[in-house]
């Protein structure tokens, strides 16, 4: 049995969709799950975690908390 994995809708452009992102730490232990990005390249909207807080945007100039 294969399972399919559905990433949720941008909220923000409504035609992308929000793929997770992986990362490792300044102790080269994985982060799963550590952003998530819009699949459609006009929206850029992104969410990430940094330092234990989350920030979201389009860009990371614009980024908020």
């Amino acid at each position: 049995m294969s399972e399919k994995s559905e990433y949720p809708r941008c909220q923000s452009c409504e035609k992308g969709q929000l793929i997770p992102l992986s990362d490792f730490s300044n102790n080269s232990v994985p982060i799963r799950y550590k952003a998530w990005a819009c699949t459609n390249k006009e929206c850029r909207f992104f969410v990430v975690l940094r330092g234990g807080d989350v920030y979201y945007g389009t860009s990371t100039k614009e980024s908020a908390r």
